[in-house]
């Protein structure tokens, strides 16, 4: 069997736990805080568009750049919590495993492509910079969820053929 460069199976379990936190952080602060839930700081930045002048921004380099936590904090979590759950090794690793998580791998990018393309073609403006920025956050969801139904459907026809 090839090396696969897989987290090991704990790692699925702390990717639950940060991507739930997270996400209950965001829908709990949505539902009753609506917009006074997400707080600024400062954040190292390499650029850093501060101001805006006549239409054209003032850029810094190297600052200190005032952010907020949904802006920055959250998709990161997102993406490490997604990465862990997608990336962990199942507890019975075996070739066929493999081939599942391929096969979710390819269809969780061809949907993403889809849905990037109509985005491209479909929304514009400073709303365009949002669906490009979650459009990762949507692919690591649709591989988690195609490849754990799919790994359902493996484990328990595999316990019809057992019965």
């Amino acid at each position: 069997m090839k090396k696969t460069f897989l987290f090991p199976t704990c790692f699925r379990k702390i990717g639950w736990i940060i991507s739930i936190v997270t996400l209950l952080y965001f829908v709990i602060g949505v539902i009753f805080f609506a917009d006074k839930f997400d707080f600024n700081f400062k954040m190292p930045a390499i650029v850093g568009l501060e101001k805006i002048y006549n239409l054209i921004p003032e850029k810094d380099y190297f600052v200190l750049a005032k952010t907020s936590f949904m802006a920055t904090l959250f998709p990161v979590l997102m993406i490490i919590g997604l990465v862990f759950i997608a990336f962990s090794k199942e507890k019975n690793e075996d070739e066929y495993v493999s081939k599942i998580r391929e096969r979710a791998l390819v269809w969780s990018v061809l949907v993403t492509c889809v849905v990037l393309i109509l985005a491209i073609l479909l929304i514009y403006g400073f709303d365009a910079f949002y669906v490009f920025w979650f459009d990762f956050l949507f692919f690591l969801l649709l591989f988690v969820i195609k490849f754990r139904i799919d790994i359902f459907r493996f484990n328990r026809s595999t316990k019809k053929n057992e019965e």
